[in-house]
C-alpha cells in the first residue's frame, strides 16, 4: 500500500488537486457546454533563456484563473500557501525529517499549490476534460533549486509503472512523466497521470494532469507550465491569484537567504 501511495501521489499529486483546463486552441478539453476539443501538440514557450533569481511570493508564478481558457472552479481547500511543516511532510518526502533538512540544505523561501476542478468533474474527465495540481517553489538562489529540481527528477523516474515521456523542452530544465493507474471515477476508463516539471532560475514548478486514458495527454501539462513560465519571465501578468494566500503561511527564509531574492521579472 505504500509503494501505490507513493506512486499515485508523487506522479499525479492529489487526485482532488487536479486542474481542468478547459477547451482552446492551446490547451484543449471541455469548453463547458458539453464540446469536448482535442489537447494539440504543446510546442510553445521558452526554452532555456534566464536562468536568475526573481522575487516572491511563490504564488505569483502560479497560473490564475484569468490564466485558463474555459470554465473551471478553484479548489479553495486544495489551494494554499506552504509553509515549512506542510512542505516538509509532503509527498516528495520519505520522512517529514528528511523533508526539513533538504529544505534547508536548498534553502527554500515559499511555496504555493493550487487546484482547479473541471465543471462537471469526473463526467468531464470521461469526455476529455482534465483536472490539474499546479506547485510552485521559489528558492534564494538557483543552485538550490537545481538541487531540488534533480531530486525531484530522480524520485519521479523511481516510481513503479513512471515512464518518461519526450517533449519540448521548457525553461532551464525540464521533465516529463506519466502513468496509467485505476479508473476514471466509477467507470472502466483507465485514469491517466501526466507530470511536466520544470526550473526556471531560482523556481521549481510542477503540472499535474488527470484525465482519461485516449483523451489527456502530456501537451496539457506542459501548457499550463508554459503559462507559469510566461508568468516567471514577464511575458504574463504575474500578480497573485485567486484565493489570495494568507501572508503567514509563507515559508521564512533561512538566515543567510534574508534579503538576498532579487527582482528578475
Amino acid at each position: 500500500m505504500r509503494h501505490w501511495f507513493i506512486a499515485a501521489t508523487l506522479v499525479l499529486g492529489v487526485i482532488l488537486g487536479a486542474v481542468a483546463v478547459a477547451c482552446s486552441d492551446r490547451a484543449g478539453g471541455n469548453t463547458g457546454d458539453g464540446t469536448v476539443v482535442a489537447i494539440p501538440k504543446s510546442t510553445g514557450g521558452t526554452e532555456g533563456g534566464r536562468d536568475s533569481i526573481v522575487q516572491g511570493p511563490a504564488s505569483r508564478y502560479a497560473p490564475a484563473q484569468a490564466d485558463l481558457p474555459g470554465n473551471f472552479d478553484v479548489d479553495e481547500s486544495q489551494t494554499f500557501t506552504q509553509n515549512i511543516s506542510t512542505f516538509s511532510s509532503s509527498y516528495w518526502f520519505d520522512t517529514a525529517q528528511q523533508g526539513n533538512e533538504l529544505a534547508q540544505k536548498w534553502k527554500i523561501i515559499d511555496g504555493f499549490k493550487v487546484f482547479y476542478n473541471p465543471v462537471g468533474l469526473a463526467a468531464a474527465v470521461l469526455q476529455g476534460g482534465y483536472y490539474i495540481n499546479a506547485e510552485v517553489y521559489l528558492f534564494q538562489d538557483t543552485a538550490g533549486a537545481a538541487q531540488a529540481f534533480a531530486y525531484y527528477q530522480q524520485r519521479l523516474s523511481a516510481v513503479a509503472g513512471s515512464e518518461s515521456v519526450k517533449t519540448r523542452g521548457l525553461a532551464n530544465q525540464s521533465a516529463a512523466y506519466e502513468i496509467i493507474a485505476g479508473t476514471v471515477a466509477s467507470s472502466s476508463t483507465p485514469a491517466v497521470y501526466d507530470r511536466f516539471i520544470f526550473r526556471r532560475g531560482n523556481i521549481v514548478a510542477s503540472v499535474t494532469t488527470t484525465g482519461a486514458q485516449g483523451k489527456a495527454t502530456i501537451d496539457a501539462a506542459r501548457n499550463i507550465a508554459v503559462i507559469m513560465d510566461d508568468r516567471i519571465l514577464g511575458k504574463r501578468d504575474s500578480t497573485e491569484p485567486t484565493p489570495i494566500p494568507t501572508p503567514e503561511f509563507h515559508l521564512q527564509p533561512t538566515p543567510e537567504a534574508s534579503g538576498t531574492a532579487g527582482a528578475g521579472s
